[in-house]
């Protein structure tokens, strides 16, 4: 079968989604909580990404929370306080699951490129390869697409690739009717907790080798040193591996900074039950019974003549409509057929181009934002305004076809200051998030006597939120000073690395660059805003101020 693919999109090798899985900037100077917030992200990523069928995006997630959980979160410097050692129990007892997941996605993920080879040598029998290959990179935003795993083609659940900027109402739409049925499986969903949570995204999954291993089998050093085995096998150049960690090792030498950063809260795996639909092969596996055939009564004197045969049906291009293409009414003639069983077994999905590119290349996701928000929070955040103190809110959400939508404003608990807002009590924003299956994807906070703009001590921040999802904002609340409010992110680079590798123990300090940081809110930005978009307010401060 010859697949079609979009032109300015390929599929990505193994070979290249192993590398670009080690391509983060560990640091041992942020602290252990950020990393490990920063693993429960990614692996809820790789999960969505997996039950949405984009499989190259899945592997890499997938492949990163291994190498961090493996080889770094151990090592780090704070990994051996109580605390610490409690939060990286859970991440590692997922390990053997994720190799055995990883294990299963590789053959087809180079199937998929094989396939692609083909597609590519048929188009070019008359044209060199490279001429080929020029073509398909000729698009301005080809050449970052062709490293983008999410947009990586894959021949067994090819993807509709839209743009976000031409599509927002449709993106809002189709996250609303996911979130929605999410939450109904939720709230519908009976058994214990392991199968209301887990069995949507794993289906068709071994179970069992993704069930948490008890709380009494604890994990020693040579079952990590499997794991870690396990997974090098995965990475292709096991010497640039050995490099890398080497490397690694001289920064995890440095000692760890002694200035406190502002704690936000852990994000936490997202899973629940997702229902398969029936698939077209099982609608039509039973054939409608065949009518009786018709008797003619012909005239004793008439010839017989040849039946003409029935006019064929026109052809209905909404026959096999897409979630994402809006059905209408229209006059059938006869029953459809049935799709080809072959093109049963390739289900169409959605999925949305990157909102914008950071300054190295690297796509980021369109985040989209509720529109009242912003407001909502400044009225929750009024007492400490009038006071003048500052007052923060996590902005959580979840991804849903390549985007990320903030369906949630947690007001946690808070030290508040003229200055500076840090939470308090963990625990208690890591249990709400695990309820409602949300991620961190930013932080809004005031600058009740201030203009608005980002403090060396909010871009520490900043740093420890966007050091593995790229699209994290901070939204910056002024109420007193024009602009009132701004939606930032760090400039990668020279903003992120510069704060990673920022020594000043000082709460506020210079820093010796300029362009540390840019708007993510300005229409070239990542950042959408939607009226349409609902979200819930939940506040954890025991006593409301």
């Amino acid at each position: 079968m010859d697949y079609a693919f979009p032109d300015e999109v390929r599929p990505m090798s193994v070979r290249e989604l192993t590398e670009k899985a080690k391509e983060y900037e560990w640091n041992p100077r942020i602290g252990f909580k950020f990393w490990a917030r920063a693993a429960e992200t990614i692996h809820h990523e790789g999960q969505v990404y997996l039950h949405e069928g984009n499989l190259a995006q899945a592997y890499l997630v997938l492949l990163r929370y291994s190498i961090l959980v493996l080889e770094h979160l151990g090592s780090h410097p704070e990994a051996k306080a109580p605390d610490s050692r409690k939060a990286l129990k859970p991440l590692q007892r997922r390990i053997p699951a994720i190799i055995e997941i990883l294990e299963t996605l590789r053959p087809q993920l180079d199937e998929s490129y094989d396939q692609y080879l083909k597609l590519i040598a048929a188009r070019q029998a008359r044209r060199d390869v490279a001429r080929e290959s020029q073509r398909i990179s000729s698009s301005p935003t080809s050449r970052h697409a062709a490293n983008d795993a999410a947009l990586s083609w894959n021949h067994a659940s090819q993807a509709r690739i839209l743009d976000v900027r031409d599509h927002q109402d449709l993106a809002v739409d189709l996250a609303k009717k996911e979130l929605y049925r999410r939450r109904r499986h939720a709230e519908g969903a009976e058994g214990d907790e392991y199968k209301r949570r887990d069995a949507g995204f794993w289906e068709g999954w071994n179970r069992n080798a993704l069930k948490p291993d008890p709380e009494t089998r604890p994990i020693d050093d040579d079952d990590l040193q499997r794991q870690m085995e396990a997974t090098r096998r995965h990475l292709d150049h096991s010497d640039d591996l050995r490099a890398s960690e080497s490397q690694d090792g001289a920064l995890e030498s440095t000692p760890s900074a002694s200035y406190s950063y502002p704690s936000i809260n852990k994000s936490i795996s997202f899973r629940y039950v997702s229902p398969s639909p029936p698939s077209r092969t099982e609608e039509y596996s039973v054939q409608p019974p065949r009518p009786p055939k018709e008797f003619i009564d012909f005239p004793e004197n008439e010839p017989l003549r040849p039946r003409p045969p029935p006019p064929r049906p026109d052809k209905d291009p909404l026959a096999y409509s897409s979630p994402f293409e809006a059905s209408s009414p229209r006059t059938e003639v006869g029953p459809a057929l049935p799709p080809k069983l072959s093109q049963t077994t390739k289900q169409e999905r959605v999925t949305f181009r990157p909102a914008a590119y950071l300054e190295n290349g690297e796509p980021i996701r369109p985040v989209f934002l509720p529109s009242t928000l912003r407001d909502a929070f400044m009225k929750v955040a009024a007492d400490n305004t009038h006071k003048g103190l500052e007052m923060c809110g996590i902005l959580c959400g979840t991804p849903v076809n390549n985007a990320l939508f903030i369906s949630c404003l947690l007001i946690p608990e808070q030290k508040c200051t003229s200055d500076t807002c840090e939470t308090e009590n963990e625990n208690a924003i890591i249990e709400y998030c695990m309820s409602r299956d949300l991620i961190v994807i930013g932080w809004i906070h005031t600058h009740p006597t201030q203009t608005c703009f980002m403090s060396s001590r909010d871009l520490h921040t900043q740093a420890g939120y966007q050091v593995m999802m790229a699209e994290s904002i901070a939204i910056v609340c002024a109420p007193r000073h024009t602009p009132s409010w701004g939606i930032f992110r760090l400039t990668k680079p020279p903003g992120l690395p510069h704060i990673l590798q920022c020594t000043h123990n000082d709460t506020f300090h210079q820093h010796s660059i300029d362009n540390i940081y840019t708007d993510a809110g300005h229409p070239g930005g990542h950042v959408y805003e939607s009226s349409n978009l609902d979200f819930e307010l939940h506040d954890l401060r025991p006593t409301k101020h």
